[in-house]
């Protein structure tokens, strides 16, 4: 056994973090450079010595930033710390244990994945392969080559598409007659017409709505409306003034304190005196408000406030405040819209200009009514209009009367069986001919839909279900019961029965097991949650133990502050079980407790194993100065003794000082 003793800042966990990087550990973390130097840290490098079976090793010399994991040999060195402990107790752990055999499954399993892998990547491959052209085709769905081309699959036969390249020179010419025939399709003008006419006619509609919401008439009623609310709300509110002129607080009469009066009327007539379907007003009647009874001067008050309420002129203010806003929502509602008109007008343009320069003209002049009637109804000024141009709303009508008749006239023509099959003819003739650099495209795609078939067959092979069923089948005959057991032992060595958990195969992948803590009465109880952090960190303990008592080496373990929120009972527990596993493999202790430190080669000197101690501390270039043994005189936290420095005062170490 070796010990590591450093104070706090010493330098332990530089050490420790190396050690983690490269060696086996649940969460090797950072190493991080001098926070304190203002030059650009180094690499973090380390070279490390050690011997494998009895025999020095060349040393290995390893810099962070060229590492992608552990070293293949040392990490057969596993380190335990805080992190590692929340690991076995919170996750999922993969057990280091792998009985002859066992390990097939796993490399089975990593073999189909990676073949899996490969397919997966030359099937992503195969599809963005494929042409665009598929997603929008260029050749008609009802012709012959369209039909070919819209069903390919991975076994078509081609042949078909190939005798449909090949055009007489009879052909060839009826295609070209065709052509020049079907150029004007009169079933699309009539449509397009007719859509024409329906924008005209929606033209129309928006015209004759605004004309109507934005007359002079109209527009002076909603000026009028915003004049009478202000003037009624102004009378009302030197109303209020004059009547509430002595009353001790200011706004009676507003908004909000209108609101208080209703809230307080509504009161009283569902919880007032019987036969009272008011605010109380007479001197000794309870207020509403403060449930206290009114004074004279008090009750004086609030009659007042009710006459006040009950003033005509109130009552037209707020009712005429109630207009004027149904009117600001229907003028709001009545607003023309930009975007409404957009598409429409772009259509129009093109169907007659000098209209669309009309309908422009008139609805940028009602935009235009609009906004002066609301600047004229907020501001109070006297409303003046610009005069609205002549409605084009005839001019509308006469133009859509027109493209109707041509949509009419033009439809007739278009009528019959004929053009129909002449158009269709016309239609798989062009695709023939388009088949010159269309059959390339077909039997790309054709070699391409076989080979993801193909694909599909071999994906199919590589599932992992039943090597997985394999592996845990063979983990809870061979792996669990062992691993149980070994847990118990070590359980009952660090925690001495006090805690009663086990260990429990909870799921596997890949034919890999893993496995949690739980406890034996309430296994859905989380042991974080119950446990307290001294007897986490023995359970963790037991199962790190336990994780590398069933591995095939006996390799060096570490352990960065092993007995974090320890008391002295399980401390000596602690230190029990590492001298013990001493006896059959190295163990690297880091610690700051000189207790621990004592115990640690008490316990050794009693069973005759042999342990050497390091001293850390900080120096001139910083901290992780090494030094032989201890510091020459280290006080020890127990009153009255302390440790010397010294292989050879080993079984004196700690003695009472008088």
């Amino acid at each position: 056994m070796t010990i590591v003793y450093g104070s706090n800042g010493a330098g332990k966990s530089g050490y420790a973090r190396i050690l983690k990087k490269i060696c086996r550990a649940r969460f090797p973390g950072q190493i991080m450079p001098d926070a304190f130097s203002d030059a650009t840290p180094p690499p973090a490098a380390a070279s490390v010595h050690y011997q494998r079976g009895g025999a020095t090793q060349p040393p290995v010399t390893w810099m962070d930033a060229l590492s992608d994991g552990p070293h293949p040999v040392l990490s057969a060195v596993s380190v335990f710390d805080r992190e590692s402990a929340a690991v076995h107790l919170r996750d999922e752990n993969e057990v280091a244990y792998r009985p002859f055999g066992l390990d097939i499954p796993d490399e089975l399993a990593s073999a189909c994945t990676a073949v899996k892998d490969a397919l997966n990547r030359e099937k992503k491959a195969l599809e963005a392969a494929r042409s665009p052209l598929f997603t929008k085709p260029s050749w008609d769905a009802g012709s012959r080559v369209g039909s070919v081309m819209t069903a390919l699959k991975a076994d078509v036969d081609l042949t078909q598409l190939r005798a449909l390249a090949v055009l007489t020179e009879t052909e060839q010419q009826r295609h070209a007659q065709l052509t020049a025939d079907l150029a004007r399709d009169p079933i699309v003008a009539a449509a397009e017409h007719r859509l024409n006419a329906d924008v005209v006619r929606q033209f129309v509609a928006i015209i004759e709505r605004a004309a109507e919401n934005h007359s002079d008439a109209a527009l002076a009623d909603y000026v009028q409306s915003a004049a009478e609310a202000r003037e009624l709300r102004a009378a009302a509110t030197a109303a209020a003034a004059a009547a509430f002129a002595g009353v001790p607080l200011e706004g009676v009469g507003n908004a909000a304190w209108r609101a208080l009066w209703d809230a307080a009327q509504k009161f009283a007539l569902g919880a007032g005196p019987a036969g009272r379907g008011f605010v109380a007003s007479e001197p000794g009647a309870p207020c509403v408000l403060c449930q206290q009874d009114l004074s004279a001067q008090a009750a004086a008050r609030v009659a007042s406030f009710a006459a006040f309420v009950a003033d005509d002129i109130e009552t037209a203010a707020v009712k005429a405040e109630q207009t004027f806003d149904a009117a600001r929502q229907a003028f709001a509602k009545a607003e023309i819209r930009t975007a409404v008109v957009k598409d429409g007008r772009q259509r129009l343009l093109l169907g007659n200009p000098v209209l669309a320069a009309d309908v422009l003209r008139f609805l940028a002049a009602v935009r235009l009514r609009a906004r002066q009637c609301k600047q004229a109804a907020h501001s109070g000024a006297p409303l003046t209009l610009t005069a609205l141009p002549a409605s084009p709303v005839q001019g509308l009508r006469d133009h859509e009367r027109q493209l109707r008749d041509n949509a009419r006239e033009i439809g007739d023509a278009a009528k019959g069986e004929a053009r129909a099959k002449l158009a269709a003819e016309q239609r798989d003739l062009t695709d023939r001919l388009a088949l010159d650099s269309l059959l390339p495209i077909a039997e790309a795609e054709v070699a391409r839909l076989s080979a993801l078939k193909r694909l599909a067959s071999c994906l199919a092979e590589t599932s992992t279900t039943a090597i997985t069923h394999l592996g845990n089948s063979i983990a809870d005959t061979v792996i669990t019961p062992h691993l149980e057991d070994r847990f118990q032992e070590e359980i009952v060595q660090l925690a001495a029965e006090r805690i009663r958990v086990k260990v429990v195969r909870s799921s596997g992948k890949y034919g890999t097991p893993h496995y949690q803590i739980r406890f034996f009465k309430n296994a859905d109880a989380p042991v974080t949650n119950v446990l307290s952090e001294g007897e986490q960190t023995c359970v963790a303990l037991a199962a790190f133990l336990t994780e590398l008592a069933t591995a095939s080496t006996h390799s060096t373990l570490v352990f960065d502050d092993p007995i974090t929120s320890l008391d002295h009972k399980w401390r000596k527990k602690v230190a029990e079980r590492l001298v013990k596993e001493a006896a059959v493999r190295q163990i690297i202790v880091f610690t700051h407790d000189l207790v621990f430190l004592n115990d640690l080669r008490t316990l050794s000197d009693q069973a005759s194993s042999p342990v050497s101690t390091v001293s850390l501390d900080r120096g001139v270039g910083g901290a992780g100065v090494v030094s032989e043994g201890l510091p020459e005189r280290q006080e020890c936290p127990r009153p009255g003794r302390f440790i010397r420095k010294g292989r050879a005062n080993r079984a004196a170490s700690l003695r009472r000082s008088r």
